[in-house]
Order: C-alpha cells, then structure tokens, then sequence
C-alpha cells in the first residue's frame, strides 16, 4: 500500500497536532507513505513581518518575485524542516525535499501569468520520489516547484498532492483539512462516488468551496488513484485508523 498524505497549514497550527501526525505516519511505516504539506498562515506571518502584501484572486496567492524568496523559504525550509524535525523524533526515517529537487514538480506560470510565480504543475517526474521510498525513507514534500526559465514557482499544495498521488499511483490519497469531511443535510458523507458527487452538486447539496475540490478528487480517482479521503484530525491515530477501517474520520470518495 502507498498513501499520500496531504495536510494544509491551517490545521498545521492545532495545539499538538504535529507530533500526533508524526507519529501516526511511523506508524504507517516508512517506504510506503509520502507527506505533502502547505502552510499558509507561516507565509502569512513572514511576509507580515516584512511588509510585503498579502492578496488572494480565486484563492490562490498572488506571489511576485521579492513573495517567492519568501514562500520559498518558508515552505522549504521552515515548515518542511519543523515536519521533519517532528517524524524523526516520533521514529519515523523522513527526508524534507521540494518539487525543486529532481525536478519533481515542473511547472508554468498560472493562467495569464497575471498572479506572478504562481505555478500550474505541467509535468511530474517521481523518480526522486521512488529513490526516496525504495531507501526506505518518508518524503516530506514543499509544493515549490521549478519552472523551464529556472526559476521557483508557488504550486497550491492541493493540486502538487493530487498530481503527484496520480503519477504515483498512490492506493490512498488522504487531504487532512479543518472540515470533517463532506457535508450533507448536517452530516458527514462516510462514501461518495463521482456519479454520486454530481447529482449532490447539481440539488445544491454540496456547495461553495467545496465543489472545486471534491470535483478534483473524483478526478485523481479517475485517473488512477485507488481512493481519495477528505477528513478532519481527530486524535492520535485519525489516519491509520480511518486508512485501516478501524474508525471512520471522514468522508471516502471512490469510483
């Protein structure tokens, strides 16, 4: 089995989590586990500190040359490292690289190239990825991606995890968010399937938000994925307890 976890950086913050997290990926067992990670409200805070702008168009930030030394280092080596730094002392073998190294991650610039090195994923080569995992190593992931002119580019962390678990072809792909899941008529869907998710998107069952990225897991499914998982954290073994069938933490979406 090989999961790919993606964990964002609104929930990066929770009290504890972190070391909760670390310790629930030693347990899944190094060489069969990737972790990709975001981390927002760290870039916030720093470009805060330097007073350089934050803004947002479609959620996505807008990020000009003097914004990408700073989300870089702060993705790569601050956030990557701090995950690091938590799985070894939980006993788990993690190595901290970007999309950068091998370039693992190759990407353009979005849309009309109007929010700067804001990067669209063109192409994945995993075989730094596979080097790292037949060593019996877990791949801790900053979406920082390299572009054809060489330069960084700021990939959203949600679609570097689905592009890399579609390239990997990952059996699970687990997105740990700050909802539990996907939410309809005032619970938690414990299983969705494509078919399923448009029919609830069409009666305006599932709204807003997320409409874009359940639609983005049903496609990762499509292309290869065995199963996407959107949950919230809720404890010390919330992904190998929800990846084993032991406790349901969130909604499955699956063909």
């Amino acid at each position: 089995m090989l999961a790919l976890i993606k964990i964002g950086g609104s929930t990066l913050d929770s009290p504890g989590l972190i070391g909760e997290l670390a310790s629930d990926l030693a347990r899944l067992g190094a060489g069969r586990t990737i972790l990709v990670h975001g981390g927002g409200k760290d870039i916030n805070r720093a470009l805060d500190r330097l007073g350089q702008p934050t803004m947002f168009v479609d959620g996505l930030r807008v990020t000009d040359a003097a914004a990408v030394e700073t989300v870089e280092a702060v993705l790569s080596a601050q956030v990557n490292k701090r995950l690091v730094r938590a799985l070894l002392a939980a006993g788990a073998r993690a190595v901290g690289i970007s999309g950068v190294d091998g370039a693992l991650l190759r990407a353009r610039p979005y849309g009309d190239g109007r929010l700067g090195f804001v990067g669209a994923i063109e192409k994945v080569d995993p075989a730094v990825l596979v080097a790292v995992l037949n060593a019996g190593f877990l791949p801790v992931v900053s979406p920082i991606s390299v572009g054809g002119d060489g330069l960084a580019y700021n990939v959203n962390a949600d679609h570097a995890a689905a592009e890399i678990a579609v390239a990997m072809k990952v059996d699970d792909l687990v997105f740990v968010t700050d909802v539990p899941g996907v939410l309809v008529g005032g619970g938690t869907l414990p299983l969705l399937t494509g078919a399923d998710a448009e029919k609830l998107i069409a009666n305006g069952q599932i709204t807003g938000g997320m409409i874009p990225k359940v639609r983005s897991c049903v496609e990762a499914v499509r292309r290869g994925v065995g199963r996407v998982h959107i949950l919230s954290w809720d404890g010390a073994a919330t992904i190998s307890e929800h990846l084993a069938g032991v406790r349901s933490h969130g909604t499955v979406i699956r063909d």
